[in-house]
């Protein structure tokens, strides 16, 4: 047996209308809080409007930092950080969805520590403890409020480049179904591909273990039995609330594996051409299954099994993307032969592919690319 660590400190309440709940869990904590969320969602879904009368109730001040977009921008952290000083915040809450909850957790990092945020995603450690945070998503797909990572965008490398420590966990996640009926279809179907992206790639990971798999596993079959019907009824909470907990497994799984090459080439691929985060993924993870036939035929069944289709994983996982009404190719979003050597190139230094199973040259990276045009 390989050594393994397991680690996930978050608090999780759940069910619908358990955002009701939020105020008696916030007994003792500090009243000057600092609610994060994105530039429109949160505040026409009703969710912000909740979240602070909620805070209101409990005599909690909270002021709101709305500047968060899809994919958030270092500019946007600093940004946040800057009001969370001025404020003299003590917490912080997060409500929305996955970049929202990325982007408090490394405002909740850079308002108590100098340095540039990229030397976080290297080898420097905060002086400072970060700011507690509580995540409240509106999306079911990152689990970004059970992972010990943030993802930011570089806007100038035209690149994601992601932040991990333990100190980033939140302390106390909320999985509210009802608080996801508003997403769009779009959104509902993207934010799931990103939670079966994230399962797939545990259940391959050189980190997995009996833990990431029992988690990453139990999300696969919960991803591919909800997320159909929470694309077909969005007002459907049974399967709204099995997608939120799909991703927190799959959440959870990440959270000790990390991810694969797939996320490594899918955050240049979506800053260049503007395909969303797990819709890249999704597209990008049948070429790795292909190859991955080669490298651990006998996981790759076990996972083939799972997605529905022993022998051939990939062409599983393809038709059950076709399904969802989403075209099963990056080329029909404009990505073409001629930047794959530069996409690789972005990816190839990426700690993802010391996660991944074989040996990754960069010509082997463009290849999963030109499989997955």
């Amino acid at each position: 047996m390989q050594v393994y660590s397991h680690h996930v400190p978050t608090r999780i309440i759940g069910g619908p209308g358990s955002l009701n709940d939020l105020a008696e869990h916030l007994a003792g904590w500090p009243r000057q809080c600092l609610v994060v969320c994105g530039q429109r969602f949160a505040r026409l879904s009703g969710a912000l409007e909740r979240v602070t009368s909620l805070l209101a109730s409990r005599k909690i001040d909270c002021t709101v930092f709305d500047g968060v977009e899809p994919n958030p921008s270092i500019k946007t952290v600093l940004e946040g950080a800057e009001r969370a000083r001025q404020l003299r915040s003590r917490w912080l809450l997060a409500v929305g969805g996955g970049s929202t909850i990325d982007a408090a957790k490394a405002i909740a990092l850079k308002a108590v520590n100098q340095g540039k945020l990229a030397d976080f995603a290297g080898n420097m450690r905060p002086e400072n403890e970060p700011l507690p945070l509580v995540a409240v998503p509106t999306t079911a797909g990152t689990g970004s409020e059970v992972t010990p990572y943030a993802v930011l965008t570089d806007t100038r490398a035209v690149d994601k480049f992601g932040i991990g420590m333990p100190e980033l966990f939140p302390r106390l996640a909320v999985l509210d179904a009802e608080l996801t009926v508003s997403m769009p279809e779009a959104v509902t179907i993207d934010s799931g591909l990103d939670a079966l992206s994230h399962a797939v790639e545990a259940l391959f990971s050189r980190k997995r273990s009996l833990f990431s798999d029992l988690l990453a596993e139990r999300a696969v079959w919960m991803v591919l039995r909800h997320l159909p019907q929470a694309r077909r009824d969005s007002g459907d909470l049974t399967a709204r609330g099995g997608m939120l907990e799909a991703a927190c497994l799959a959440g959870m799984a990440i959270a000790d594996t990390g991810t694969l090459i797939p996320h490594a080439l899918s955050y240049p691929v979506t800053i260049r051409f503007g395909i969303p985060h797990g819709r890249a993924t999704a597209l990008l993870l049948p070429a790795l299954l292909e190859k991955m036939q080669e490298v651990e035929p006998e996981r790759s069944q076990r996972v083939g099994t799972l997605l529905g289709d022993a022998d051939q994983p990939a062409r599983a996982l393809r038709a059950f993307v076709e399904a969802l009404g989403v075209a099963p190719r990056l080329g029909a979003y404009g990505m073409q032969d001629d930047c794959l050597e530069l996409l690789a190139r972005q990816a190839h230094g990426k700690k993802h592919l010391r996660n991944t199973p074989g040996e990754w040259s960069q010509q082997d990276l463009e290849g999963i690319l030109r499989a997955s045009c």
